[in-house]
């Protein structure tokens, strides 16, 4: 359908907290720049700030890491934008680096696994400063002000340790407990492959703290329990008592530090002695020289995505040279933006999205741009969108376009304050259309012939670890392999769904191995045992 893309989906947890942190550090930032009078450096603080959108729902631990990486990559792109416009100074080296950082990016977000919103943003930051016409004076400047920013957000990030050290590591496992209990209440194949994927998930998120405490082993149980959950209880009355259950411990999770898991001391028992098996077997990953190796191989489909990003972009910007928009590197991002999905389908829903929130979004500027501001003005519609922006992006990608519209077009009246509002959201409206329609036609000619390769290693990699937990039997280290094996046959088959003329296995094939990939899951959950035996 075409409105299925812009259909809401439902977020749960973390969402106001991570829009008041964001528009907290813009805020910040902003203000001190204003009362410096330096409000010219504003984009460059701006770019600073994207870090605080990533490693929102990361434990502690690793969110200090990753930060840091964002934070030092943003403002690399920063600087290297800053030099092309000082030392070239024409639109072709701007294009170049905002192609090359665009593509860049995009590989150590996958490799790394930043999330959302993945490589965009560092594409934005060097699009930025690219197209700024500045002096090699100018650059150290913006580079310490998006360093400074950067550091900034990442203090903020961190400081909720202190108060609520286990509350990342909550909110996974009461995500988890959310996907089980809407697979229970409205059993169908979509349901369940979410279900696995988020148990799945908080698994691995659980299984690589460090750091124990006593609340990771209630948690834990917890967890074990909503796992042996996705067998059902062999009825409807009782898989809805479950979902209720579920759905009440997930509420709490959010606001306790410590939550019942409401079971009986043998019920207790066994889950714990299951989740002692478990431990130590779901949070290995390879390191990172082994991620960086890994985003490259065969059949990764980032090297794909790279090469569309790349030539994207380039085409975005040249088209936008030629035609004479003047901010080009909009373009370039739009066509970065919509390449961040994973194939042809997706990127076609991003471009709509894209497209259509950007328009609304435009009409909301030029209301907004209607009424003349002072700089403080100007500060304070910035803060309002970005917390707008980030309130909205999980549930609809378009949604969030509405609020980044009038912001972009705000930043740049803060830089360039004699250029009118209404001028800059005309622009925006062509540069954005402009790019998202590159972005797309790019996806549909640079065909990624690997996803249906993806997909057959995957379908092998999973009925090879079938095979090695029929030979074993019971609960064996093969078991959690195969779990995350059959997340990876979700994924590599979404991802071949999406690249219509590829050829890949047929959906018999794929529904066969699932069957037998749930069976033999199913038989070593959790409490199914004791389920049966006492029905």
């Amino acid at each position: 359908m075409f409105l299925d893309p812009l259909v809401p989906r439902p977020v749960y947890g973390n969402v106001v907290v991570t829009a008041v942190r964001a528009g907290s550090c813009v805020a910040l930032v902003l203000l001190v720049l204003h009362a410096i009078g330096r409000t010219d450096l504003a984009p460059y603080a701006a770019m600073g700030c994207f870090t605080a959108l990533y490693a929102r729902d990361d434990t502690y631990a690793r969110r200090a890491r990753l930060l840091a990486v964002v934070a030092a990559v943003l403002t690399l792109a920063v600087a290297l934008g800053g030099l092309a416009s000082a030392v070239v100074g024409h639109p072709p080296a701007a294009i170049a680096v905002v192609a090359v950082v665009a593509s860049g990016a995009k590989y150590l977000s996958d490799a790394l696994s930043f999330g959302a919103p993945a490589g965009l943003m560092f594409g934005f930051a060097a699009g930025v400063a690219a197209y700024a016409p500045q002096t090699l004076a100018d650059v150290p400047e913006e580079v310490a002000v998006a360093a400074l920013a950067g550091a900034l957000c990442w203090v903020a990030a961190m400081v909720g340790v202190l108060v609520h050290p286990t509350a990342p590591e909550r909110l996974v496992v009461a995500r988890a407990l959310r996907a089980v209990a809407r697979h229970l209440r409205e059993p169908d194949p979509a349901a369940l492959a979410a279900a696995e994927t988020a148990v799945h998930h908080a698994w691995r998120v659980l299984g690589g703290v460090r750091r124990r405490r006593e609340a990771h082993q209630g948690l834990e149980v917890l967890l074990a329990r909503a796992e042996g959950l996705l067998a059902g209880t062999g009825g409807r009355v009782g898989d809805g008592r479950a979902a209720a259950e579920l759905g009440e411990v997930a509420r709490r999770l959010r606001r306790e530090r410590t939550v019942d898991p409401l079971v009986g001391e043998r019920e207790h028992a066994v889950l714990a002695a299951y989740v002692e098996r478990v431990r130590g077997r779901c949070g290995s990953s390879p390191g990172v020289g082994g991620r960086l190796r890994g985003a490259l191989r065969r059949p990764s489909p980032t090297p794909v995505t790279m090469v569309r990003i790349a030539l994207a972009c380039v085409a975005a910007g040249v088209l936008a040279w030629v035609l004479g928009i003047g901010h080009g590197y909009w373009a370039a991002v739009s066509a970065a933006a919509v390449l961040q999905a994973v194939n042809v389908t997706t990127t076609w829903h991003r471009t709509l999205q894209r497209a259509l929130g950007t328009v609304v979004g435009v009409l909301v500027a030029v209301v907004l741009f209607s009424f003349d501001y002072s700089p403080l003005g100007i500060i304070a519609l910035v803060v309002v969108c970005q917390m707008g922006a980030e309130l909205v992006v999980g549930t609809n990608y378009s949604y969030a376009m509405v609020f980044v519209t009038p912001l972009t077009v705000a930043l740049s009246s803060l830089n360039n304050p004699g250029v009118g509002g209404y001028a800059l959201a005309a622009e925006r409206l062509g540069a954005t259309v402009l790019g998202a329609v590159v972005g797309v036609v790019v996806c549909v000619v640079v065909s990624n012939r690997r996803a249906g390769r993806h997909l057959r290693q995957a379908l092998d990699a999973c009925e090879r670890v079938c095979d090695q937990v029929e030979a074993e039997g019971g609960y064996s280290a093969a078991r959690h392999r195969l779990a995350h094996r059959l997340v990876e046959v979700e994924r590599a088959h979404a991802l071949a769904l999406g690249e219509p003329w590829v050829a890949r296995p047929g959906v018999e094939e794929v529904e066969r191995v699932r069957r037998r990939a749930r069976a033999l899951l199913d038989r070593s959950r959790p409490g199914v045992e004791e389920r049966v035996t006492a029905a």
